[in-house]
């Protein structure tokens, strides 16, 4: 009878050690996640130790029936405290490499011949002539270093396709990013050219350091650029087209969208030389998009987001949809079967995104893209900061986004401003800006040969919307 009470009293000790263990592990991963506001968090871990402690307990009390509710009772809150330990530490590890994720970025260059050449490999290009862009070095040493060509190096894009158009060359090499600015000015460049080898060159990006962790949220600038890329690696470089500085102060919890149209003719960041659109920016990487409009407005941006256009038809559809108004009836010109109403409209993703994209309906064009852009983007950030729920979830939009986005926001920083909306659910203000300009055709850096459609920026809008980030970061 002793032996067995001592037998007894052993396997007890060794019952409340895991239970203590386990339920330690899983206060200590809700505290790393540091995302549930202090009074959720403290309800929790009461809730917790209570049943911990009651489950303790029992096991101390003589009665048989008791004793067995108190080993059945800690054999279930091991197990929930391993099962929910274990998932808040997938998603934390989740977290980790969703957010400064931008950590590679890649130059797709194909060699093309003209479609109706007899070439089909790299090898029957041996010897032949081929043209290649300027600032494509990288490339074209990964090119001679499988086979020879004599090649010739251009400066202007448009010159490099005529000249194989006319035949004065065999090939080209070129970034898979220029093909998409070659397609907006041959609609059949699809039917005239053929790929017949690609490869990629890929450059590694140094994460933004996160440094000690962050107890307030600080006013923000965040760039917004979204792919036009025919690529569905978001992290090939691509053009920008769309570009959106978010401006986002906590402490008034008021945010300021500004949008510049993808055709400003603007210094591209250590480029020297002429002019080019800011869309071709993105070109040479997300870093040169941040700061070429770092350099537009004369600010700091903080960080940076590349969406591909899926990406938005996946968010949307993740928080069930959004309403936004439309000041114009129109049909779709990406879903032909829709017919926008004016006034309010339920959109999807597909047809939030084609929204976006519209541009032929209206008669200022690009500039009334760029509201259709803001009225989507502050309709999907009002719903997911309006509902717990998404709050709560946003992991499961992380993960049904994966290769979508690439952004270098660490994940404190999102994590605080979950934890603080949990908090108090604070109502946001949204206001919006745009910077217009002056249509011309002018030489380009891309193209300095040839003109190309161009805008040039108003300087008093910049200066105004300079004017109007600066006074809504410093609002106490």
């Amino acid at each position: 009878m002793k032996k067995r009470k001592s037998k007894f009293k052993i396997i007890r000790w060794i019952i409340i050690g895991i239970v203590l263990l386990t339920m330690l592990y899983l206060l200590i991963s809700i505290y790393k996640l540091n995302i549930l506001p202090f009074k959720i968090s403290f309800i929790i871990t009461l809730f917790i130790l209570v049943l911990n402690f009651i489950a303790v307990i029992l096991l101390f009390v003589k009665l048989k029936i008791t004793r067995f509710l108190g080993i059945l009772l800690s054999i279930v809150l091991v197990l929930m405290s391993l099962i929910a330990g274990s998932y808040i530490n997938d998603t934390n590890k989740f977290l980790d490499k969703s957010f400064n994720n931008n950590v590679i970025e890649t130059s797709t260059y194909n060699v093309v011949t003209l479609s109706d050449s007899n070439y089909s490999s790299l090898e029957d290009l041996t010897n032949k002539s081929l043209g290649y862009l300027k600032d494509s070095e990288d490339s074209i040493n990964k090119l001679n270093s499988m086979i020879t060509t004599d090649s010739k190096e251009y400066e202007d894009l448009y010159e490099l396709y005529n000249d194989l158009l006319n035949k004065n060359i065999e090939a080209m090499l070129i970034d898979e990013a220029y093909l998409d600015i070659l397609s907006d000015i041959h609609r059949d460049l699809d039917e005239s050219i053929k790929v017949i080898s690609s490869f990629d060159l890929t450059t590694e990006i140094a994460k933004k350091e996160e440094g000690k962790k962050e107890n307030n949220l600080k006013p923000i600038n965040i760039f917004i650029s979204g792919s036009d890329s025919r690529s569905n690696n978001i992290s090939n470089k691509s053009r920008s087209d769309v570009n959106m500085i978010v401006t986002v102060n906590p402490n008034t919890h008021e945010v300021l969208l500004t949008s510049i149209p993808r055709d400003y003719y603007v210094n591209v960041h250590g480029k020297t030389g002429l002019k080019d659109k800011l869309t071709h920016a993105g070109i040479y990487g997300l870093e040169i998009s941040t700061k070429t409009v770092e350099d537009l407005f004369n600010i700091e941006i903080d960080y940076s987001i590349k969406l591909g256009f899926n990406a938005l038809t996946e968010i949307v559809d993740l928080v069930g949809g959004i309403e936004v108004y439309s000041d114009t009836a129109f049909r779709s010109s990406h879903i032909k079967t829709w017919n926008v109403q004016k006034g309010i409209n339920y959109m999807d993703g597909k047809k939030a995104l084609a929204y976006s994209r519209e541009r032929y309906a209206y008669r200022s064009g690009d500039r009334h893209r760029i509201q259709n852009q803001q009225q989507v983007l502050e309709a999907t950030m009002k719903k997911i900061l309006s509902n717990k729920n998404i709050l709560l979830k946003y992991d499961e939009l992380l993960v049904s986004l994966g290769n979508l986005y690439r952004t270098d926001i660490p994940k404190d920083i999102i994590t605080l401003y979950v934890k603080e909306q949990l908090n108090s659910m604070p109502t946001w203000k949204f206001t919006s800006q745009w910077v217009d300009g002056k249509g011309a055709m002018l030489p380009t850096y891309t193209a300095p040969k040839s003109k190309r459609s161009v805008l040039l920026p108003y300087e008093d809008d910049v200066k105004e919307a300079t004017q109007k980030i600066n006074s809504t970061l410093s609002k106490n």
